[in-house]
């Protein structure tokens, strides 16, 4: 993985998996870096009775970002990928880099029971 970008891979996917394991679900949300190097939420505020879709949440994330002029940020959402023809899609969650040439990172998971099951990260450029 790419240094700098590094911490906002750990930060998103570890922030995700949290959500998935307190509420079943998680929303559109993103992280940025500080000029110290620390990693530091990135988000917008969600009216719980008008939830807005997965692409408007990500929009929003991405102008949020241009306004306050960060260069270095992550969105982090979920995803349906297919990793093999014969298989049916799975969920995964993607953690994207808002910088040219850095891959996706993916990390797929399931449901077994009540608990989360997490497979290894990948990249995809």
């Amino acid at each position: 993985m790419i240094g700098l970008h590094q911490a906002l891979v750990e930060h998103s996917l570890e922030t995700a998996k949290q959500m998935l394991d307190q509420t079943n679900e998680f929303h559109p949300f993103g992280a940025f870096l500080g000029k110290n190097g620390t990693v530091h939420p990135l988000g917008v505020e969600v009216d719980k009775k008008n939830i807005p879709s997965n692409g408007d949440l990500i929009q929003q994330l991405n102008d949020l970002a241009k306004t306050e002029n960060i260069e270095h940020y992550s969105l982090c959402y979920e995803v349906s990928i297919q990793l093999v023809a014969s298989r049916n899609p799975t969920d995964a969650i993607c953690v994207e880099i808002k910088v040219k040439d850095v891959p996706k990172f993916y990390l797929p998971f399931s449901k077994s029971g009540e608990t989360f099951v997490y497979d290894e990260v990948f990249a995809v450029e």
